[in-house]
């Protein structure tokens, strides 16, 4: 036994149900990073801070370089469904390839893609030759890097902490993006002033070459080796598939999610730039703002989510994220000043994620190795749904005005997770 672990062993005259109930009771800060300790989640983990702070700005700069070119609700919400569009086409077959190839270099040729993207946008807007069309080509190719990002990167995970480490890395991969909601949404929006949409796109590209950077250095392990195909990738792809649907916990795992993606998500990228323009009059600067405000909440919840082991009643638990994201988001609706909109949108942050890290956790935990791309690809595929709740999301900003067409939505997620609470006994029976 090295020092450190010495250090950190617990008295002799405790037994082991007896630390683990104190752990519990009392997680400390040093708990909160203790999957940090693992070189290559390291990695990992600093090249989700830069794609994440490049994600966050994006959510903020495009939405603005969109209503700056058209001035239409309907455009951003069409905007924000192309983004999305590809994960629903690609979501699936993107396990298969997460599974099938290496890890690492499927991440790479994304993020080369994602670069690409930010450079070609800079070089558009800084000449002043760009076009709606630009930026709804970049958004579909960009997209369809993100749908096979994602799996990749979550089933990554799995191979790079052992199994008592996985809750905490996957909170602390989710906080990794949520301090960048909070920094890169601010960032954006303090730079839009003085530099403008084109500079803010070139500094997203350089972004990606340090996230680029911390993704090579990372060191497969052993362990880590391709799952043994089957024959086709038809077949790969329906064995997937026939493990989540003949499994019911994981398919009332995966399923909820929806409520999310379609009704709950299209907040952040349509009705909080609306609502920080038109309602509540803070200008295009205030989107950032507001955007940081929701990464706020967010990460409250996963550095919450991080600092907690033996998780029980997780079905439950589950099922209140919903019901306080869903009510925080009608909340939202109602806020015609500020103070109340910055109550709403931390709420609505917290409770979002949280529900995010716990599924993806249960997920992982009740899936074999071989098949974590393709399970996971399927909450990809739920996100591939996104594009339906954006266009439903714009139509109804552009017919009822950003509060209405937000409280709308609202409702709905509310009476989808009564739905599902009073629907899915599994769910609640969840441990």
């Amino acid at each position: 036994m090295d020092p450190e672990t010495r250090l950190q062993a617990p008295p002799a005259t405790l037994s082991d149900v007896e630390v683990a109930g104190i752990v519990r009771a009392h997680p400390s800060f040093r708990e909160t990073f203790t999957s940090l300790r693992h070189r290559d989640y390291r990695f990992l983990w600093l090249g989700q801070i830069g794609h994440s702070a490049s994600l966050w700005m994006e959510q903020v700069i495009r939405p603005v370089l969109i209503l700056e070119l058209t001035d239409s609700a309907l455009m951003v919400g069409l905007v924000v469904a192309t983004r999305m569009f590809p994960m629903l086409v690609f979501g699936l077959p993107a396990g298969v390839v997460a599974d099938r190839l290496d890890k690492r270099r499927v991440l790479l040729a994304c993020q080369t893609v994602t670069m690409s993207m930010h450079f070609l946008l800079a070089f558009l807007v800084l000449r002043g030759v760009v076009e709606p069309w630009h930026v709804f080509a970049t958004a579909l190719v960009s997209g369809t890097s993100m749908s096979f990002n994602q799996p990749a990167r979550q089933s990554l995970i799995r191979r790079l902490v052992p199994d008592e480490d996985l809750p905490n890395a996957i909170s602390l991969n989710t906080a990794a993006m949520n301090v960048m909601r909070i920094a890169g949404g601010g960032m954006a929006g303090v730079l839009l002033i003085p530099l403008g949409v084109g500079s803010v796109y070139l500094l997203n590209g350089f972004l990606y070459v340090g996230v680029m950077i911390m993704t090579y250095a990372i060191r497969m392990p052993s362990t880590a080796a391709m799952a043994r195909p089957t024959e086709s990738w038809v077949d790969d792809l329906k064995e997937g598939i026939g493990f989540a649907v003949g499994n019911r916990t994981i398919l009332y795992v995966i399923a909820p999610a929806l409520i999310l993606f379609v009704f709950g998500f299209p907040y952040q990228s349509v009705f909080v730039p609306l609502l920080a323009v038109k309602t509540l009059g803070l200008g295009e600067s205030g989107v950032g703002a507001l955007v940081a405000i929701t990464g706020v909440g967010a990460l409250m919840g996963s550095l919450t989510m991080a600092s907690r082991r033996g998780l029980r009643r997780r079905g439950p638990l589950m099922l209140l994220f919903l019901g306080g994201f869903s009510g925080s988001l009608l909340l939202l609706s109602l806020s015609n000043w500020l103070a109340l909109a910055v109550v709403a949108l931390l709420i609505t942050g917290s409770m979002g994620v949280s529900y995010v890290a716990l599924a993806n956790t249960i997920l992982l935990e009740l899936t074999p190795r071989e098949l974590h791309g393709r399970v996971m690809s399927l909450m990809s595929f739920d996100r591939g749904l996104v594009p339906l709740g954006a266009i439903i999301a714009g139509v109804l900003a552009s017919s009822l005005g950003p509060q209405h067409g937000l409280m709308v939505m609202a409702s709905i997620c509310l009476l989808l997770t009564a739905a599902v609470a009073t629907m899915a006994p599994t769910l609640r029976r969840l441990a």
